[in-house]
Formats: structure tokens, sequence, C-alpha cells
């Protein structure tokens, strides 16, 4: 068993060491959208490799590789970065996400539309997971959940929590990084120091 995921991460190497280009969000074919799907499902990161080849370049189908190679290795650091930096860096970006779960393409599954919007629904919980093993990463993630949290039904502050208690001082500092006017919408709407505590609540919490 060790032998087989020493080598089925020899084989993700390539991908994890190659420097990741955020490309801009752009409306995949449907075989690209089956693929990603196929991507959300695999169970080895071998398979994943193999499956992303099908599933093209473009910013969706970078993220699902990303945040499934990290569910597959969730103690790799190189996983962890590769999901970190495609934290959304504009608007068409966080769309993006926000529509994974949608209708993409007009053959697209009803099972696929699921396991694409899990995907979209657990990286939260991903980038948090991501960020204790790469916490120079901790500004990018602090400053995206300003944007997150628009969605009403995201647990981004939330997910939080664990990391402001794990690495407070990393994460205090990060806070103090952003811009004085996201800084105070930050404190006031999405998070409070004072015991690493959410204020942002999805949607029936």
């Amino acid at each position: 068993m060790k032998t087989h995921k020493l080598a089925s991460c020899a084989v993700v190497l390539a991908f994890l060491l190659a420097p990741c280009k955020a490309l801009p969000a752009q409306k995949p074919d449907c075989g690209e959208v089956a693929a990603m799907a196929k991507m959300a499902r695999t169970i080895s990161s071998a398979e994943l490799v193999a499956e992303k080849k099908n599933a093209g370049d473009s910013y969706r189908a970078q993220i699902v590789f990303a945040a499934r190679l990290s569910e597959l290795d969730p103690q790799g650091h190189e996983a962890a970065v590769l999901l970190l930096n495609l934290i959304p860096k504009d608007d068409e970006q966080g769309h993006a996400l926000m529509s994974l779960g949608d209708g993409l393409c007009g053959t697209e599954s009803y099972r696929d539309m699921k396991q694409l919007g899990q995907i979209g629904e657990h990286l939260p919980r991903d980038w948090a997971k991501a960020v204790l093993l790469a916490p120079d990463k901790l500004p990018e993630f602090v400053a995206y959940s300003i944007i997150s949290v628009r969605d009403p039904h995201s647990d981004y502050a939330i997910q939080m929590e664990k990391v402001c208690r794990v690495k407070h001082s990393e994460f205090v500092n990060a806070v103090a990084k952003l811009p004085l006017e996201k800084q105070q919408q930050f404190l006031k709407y999405v998070f409070s120091l004072d015991g690493c505590h959410a204020l942002a609540l999805p949607e029936g919490d």
C-alpha cells in the first residue's frame, strides 16, 4: 500500500512543481464538464492526473483538480500550496466557484452537477486545512474571506475559526496587513479576533 501511494505521489509531482496559472473563468464544453466531474470522483492521485488531461485548462478545471488533490493528500504541503494559489483573484474567478454546481452545459447530468457542487461547498474547509500547512498564504486566505461570505451559504468564516486558534499570531498579522477599510469590514462583519469567532454565518446557522 505504501509503495502504491508513493508511486501515485510521484505521478503528480510534475503538476505540483510546475507554476500554477490562475486562468480566467470560461464556459467549458460538455466533455470538459464530464471530465471535471470524474476528477471530483477519483480515488487516487494517478487517476486524478489522468482525468485532468480531458478537463482542459480553465480556472474551474484547475480548482477541481487542486481541491481533489488536497483531499487525496491532506498532509501534502505542495498540494496545499497548489490549492491556495487558486484562491480567486477577481470577480470572474469567484463567480466560477459559486457556479460550479450549476448547469455548465446542455448534457450535464444531475450527478455531475451535484459532485461539482460539493467541490465548491467544501472549498472553505479545504482552504482552511491547506493554510495550516502553508501559513505564509494566510494574507490571501484572510483577504478572500470578505468576498467569500457574500455567498449566503458560505461557511468560510466558520472554517477560519480553527485557523485563528492554531495559528493565532500569524492570523492576526494577516488581518493587520489588510488595507484599513478592508480590515474594518473584516472585523465588523466577517470575524472577531476576540476568541476567534465567526460573525458571518451561513443561512440557517
